[in-house]
């Protein structure tokens, strides 16, 4: 029996490997005649593609070094042309010309062109064609004027601040802010012998100050602008106990200024300015605490360049820190007075609210006026002992003052400035 089925199984098996086999032979076979049959009548023909592959040969690379120079021309991002001369000679090692100072040097020729100032009225007056009927004894007073020494001294400054941050290969000022000032010229009025600086220019803005009597807040916005600081030229004793809204960042400051120094990691260069650091910020401090200043969004007031200042001793109309003003711009007259002192280089700046009030797009990195259309009406030696603004001693002022040079045209008026506190509370 079992030896019955096992012959039945065995059989079985070899039966189905046989059919399977023929079932395969059957099927390729009918494939092929297919295939045949079809590359036969299709009239096809099958070629290899042809692959074409490019070879970049490159310039053969150099035996020796050959002296050479070459003349690139570009013009630089602030607007400024800028060509340079290269020459190239064959020196000695890499060790020796690292330590030859003159193995590798840059020598600057600069052309440059210092305007020459306006002076007569014709020009002034295209400039700002208003500015004869707001101030109408004005046309005289610029006709037996003269052009101010301190014109000629500030684009000499600005000359030899532009050669000292080229041979550093530091950012120079571009076009727009080197020719910032129209003229400066010295006026006398005929009868009341009344001095006034007049400056042509546009106006940049300032955003500095701070005040914790009158504002024990500080805008963040503005305190962390570019170059802020919280102090002005113009100060006086403060008359409350408030703190300077920014003391507590200063003593931040100078505890993290201390501690790097105590950690003595530093270099010995740098020792040097971490103590000069400590130094500045206990002197500012100090003076946070003791004193309070303007605030540029809430005053009016002008900078003008430091060193103009300096020179009260020996120039009649030399523009002092706390001097009344007037800015004349299209058709209305503002009072302010200089309430800081800036760059030396640098000329036509006014306080953030003085800049919304020409134009109220304004902001600490966008100035009110671009073209050179803004007078500026200093009246040196006028200032009073420092105290804290009050809008309308000082439209009183200012209204005093233009009255000495023949007062305004009929039907002008001179700006008066709302108090910013009752403003605000309102």
């Amino acid at each position: 029996m079992r030896r019955s089925l096992r012959i039945y199984l065995i059989g079985f098996g070899s039966a189905s490997l046989i059919f399977v086999a023929l079932g395969c032979w059957f099927y390729f076979s009918s494939a092929n005649g297919k295939s045949d049959s079809n590359d036969k009548n299709s009239g096809v023909i099958y070629r290899d593609k042809e692959v074409v592959k490019k070879v970049l040969v490159r310039e053969p690379l150099p035996s020796k070094f050959v002296n050479y120079k070459s003349i690139d021309t570009a013009r630089l991002w602030n607007g400024i042309d800028s060509n340079s001369l290269m020459n190239v000679t064959q020196g000695a090692s890499a060790s020796e010309e690292r330590a030859d100072r003159k193995s590798y040097t840059f020598n600057f020729n600069v052309n440059l062109r210092v305007p020459l100032p306006v002076k007569d009225t014709q020009e002034i007056f295209s400039i700002n064609q208003k500015l004869s009927k707001i101030v109408p004894e004005f046309d005289d007073m610029i006709k037996m004027g003269k052009v101010s020494g301190f014109y000629h001294k500030l684009y000499d400054l600005k000359a030899k601040r532009l050669q000292q941050f080229l041979t550093r290969l530091n950012a120079v000022p571009d076009r727009h802010n080197f020719y910032d000032c129209e003229t400066i010229l010295e006026l006398v009025h005929p009868k009341t012998k009344r001095k006034v600086l007049f400056i042509q220019s546009d106006m940049d803005v300032v955003s500095d100050g701070s005040d914790g009597d009158r504002m024990p807040e500080y805008d963040q916005y503005i305190a962390e602008s570019t170059n802020y600081q919280p102090f002005t030229s113009y100060g006086w004793k403060k008359q409350t106990d408030k703190p300077n809204p920014l003391l507590k960042r200063w003593e931040k400051k100078l505890s993290e200024e201390v501690n790097k120094l105590e950690q003595g990691k530093l270099s010995s260069s740098k020792i040097k300015v971490s103590k000069q650091n400590i130094e500045t910020l206990k002197r500012e401090i100090a003076d946070m605490k003791a004193r309070s200043f303007l605030i540029a969004r809430a005053d009016p007031f002008i900078v003008i360049p430091s060193w103009m200042r300096l020179y009260t001793n020996q120039n009649k109309f030399a523009p002092s820190v706390g001097d009344y003003a007037a800015i004349i711009f299209e058709d209305r007259i503002l009072p302010v007075i200089i309430g800081d002192t800036g760059p030396t280089w640098k000329l036509g700046e006014a306080s953030l609210r003085v800049a919304k009030e020409l134009n109220s797009n304004a902001t600490s990195y966008k100035r009110p006026v671009s073209d050179l259309k803004v007078s500026y009406l200093i009246f040196p030696q006028s200032a009073d002992s420092p105290s804290a603004p009050d809008m309308d001693k000082w439209f009183d002022k200012v209204q005093s003052l233009l009255g000495e040079v023949g007062g305004l045209g009929d039907g002008v008026k001179l700006f008066r400035w709302p108090n910013y506190f009752n403003k605000k509370k309102q």
